[in-house]
């Protein structure tokens, strides 16, 4: 099987054999191409023959040094290209040249690991990590619409192009967008000021909605006043197209890490609130959710009903088909349950095979109604290969001037279900009221 050409090359120049080797196994550890030379003159020559998309070089070098190979690459190489030093232990004085001279970054030779880091976020940002991404440029000026467009769409970005205020709300309205390119001055009644004004009206919209301003402006001033409208960068008319690029990764990058901690945030908090076995309401949401419900029901005037049901027999299930088999059961308990309550109303596993069920607006006539509609949907549509599952119902009715707490009303249901049992199971029993 033959391997593939690296798609990214990298000119390694260095004359130390044995550093070099290190050097380049690092580079194809990340997927580049490397090509070494050992003097300035023999990469300057590679560079003039190719293009090249990094350029790693050693501080001394047998016909120089490396900031001044690199005050000759930036005259050949393409402006993106970054050249990295690698030196023994740069000086104050040496960082002061190397980056007047054009040097991107500088590391020791002693700890690459912050070369590491380096690598993979210029990878990053050359690669599909935010390609496809839809930005929304707003430019009333056709050139420079038509070319920062191509720009952008070069790099692999889908783009929208709007030339007023009321094109780009038109946008807005139909998609949704991961970076807003904004020209500050506009033809028309509206400026870009207004746009921005409307995609700025929550805290999150400054990570939600990422603006670039297009300015012709470079007075501290107007910078300040574009900060404090909550832009979060902006770049002066013509950009640079390295410079432009650069700005909008790093925005749309940002907005899709964001992105990504709130999803996994919200995966965290429905695994804490939700039972893994049945998917519905746990117990911990139970002993959230539940005072509310029933404060609800007290400001409303309404009686809530509160069911404790119990699977019958359920142990006979595990021994005979084992505890997998069991948790589908659960699982479908579970569901019947819910899918036969309203919306509003709360399911929850209680613990073991036991549910808890809240139902607002429920006075003791509807309450029992319900509860044996319940029984029924369950017995009817989970089956074991024994025959239909069957459950037994406690019921408490709350009156809304009671001040029973819910703990009492459990125990009163739960005493009630302890009824249903002893009078044979696959039946519903009524607690008497509380005192």
């Amino acid at each position: 099987m033959t391997t593939p050409t690296p798609t990214l090359q990298a000119l390694l120049v260095d004359p130390n054999e044995a550093a070099s080797l290190v050097l380049e196994k690092k580079l194809q550890q990340f997927g580049l191409g490397v090509l070494r030379a050992a003097t300035m003159a023999d990469a300057l020559s590679l560079a003039r023959r190719q293009p090249f998309d990094l350029v790693l070089t050693a501080g001394l070098l047998a016909d120089g040094d490396g900031v001044t190979l690199t005050r000759q690459l930036r005259t050949v190489v393409r402006e993106s290209t970054p050249i990295v030093l690698v030196s023994a232990s740069p000086s104050p004085l040496l960082l002061d040249d190397a980056f007047r001279a054009g040097v991107t970054d500088v590391f020791t030779r002693d700890d690459l690991e912050h070369l590491d880091n380096f690598l993979r976020y210029f990878l990053s940002s050359l690669t599909d990590t935010v390609q496809g991404a839809r930005l929304l440029l707003v430019e009333d000026s056709a050139a420079q619409q038509q070319h920062l467009a191509a720009i952008l769409q070069h790099r692999g970005y889908v783009v929208d192009t709007a030339s007023s205020v009321d094109e780009a709300r038109e946008c807005i309205a139909a998609h949704e967008y991961e970076l807003y390119l904004i020209d500050l001055v506009l033809v028309g009644a509206q400026s870009g000021i207004g746009l921005i004004r409307q995609l700025r009206r929550k805290p999150e919209d400054f990570v939600q909605h990422p603006i670039i301003v297009l300015t012709g402006y470079h007075d501290t001033a107007r910078k300040n006043e574009l900060y404090r409208l909550g832009v979060n960068d902006y770049v002066v008319k013509p950009p640079p197209d390295v410079e432009l690029l650069a700005r909008v990764y790093n925005l749309v990058y940002m907005r899709r890490l964001y992105q990504q901690l709130r999803d996994r945030e919200r995966l965290l908090q429905a695994m804490a609130l939700t039972d893994p076995v049945t998917q519905i309401a746990n117990r911990h949401t139970y002993d959230q959710l539940g005072p509310r419900h029933l404060q609800r029901a007290r400001r409303d005037g309404k009686p809530m009903a509160l069911l404790v049901v119990d699977i019958d027999h359920f142990k006979r299930v595990n021994d005979r088909f084992g505890h997998a088999f069991g948790d589908t059961v659960l699982a479908a308990v579970a569901q019947a349950l819910a899918t036969g309550v309203r919306a509003h109303d709360l399911v929850a596993r209680y613990g073991g095979e036991e549910f808890v069920i809240l139902l607002a607006d429920c006075p003791q006539e509807v309450a029992l109604r319900k509860a044996d509609a319940l029984r029924e949907r369950v017995a009817r549509s989970v089956r074991t290969p024994d025959g239909p599952v069957t459950i037994s119902v406690g019921v408490a009715v709350i009156p809304p001037d009671s001040q029973e707490t819910l703990e009492q009303a459990f125990a009163r249901a739960d005493a009630a279900l302890y009824e249903a049992k002893a009078a044979g199971r696959d039946t519903v029993r009524l607690a008497p009221a509380s005192r």
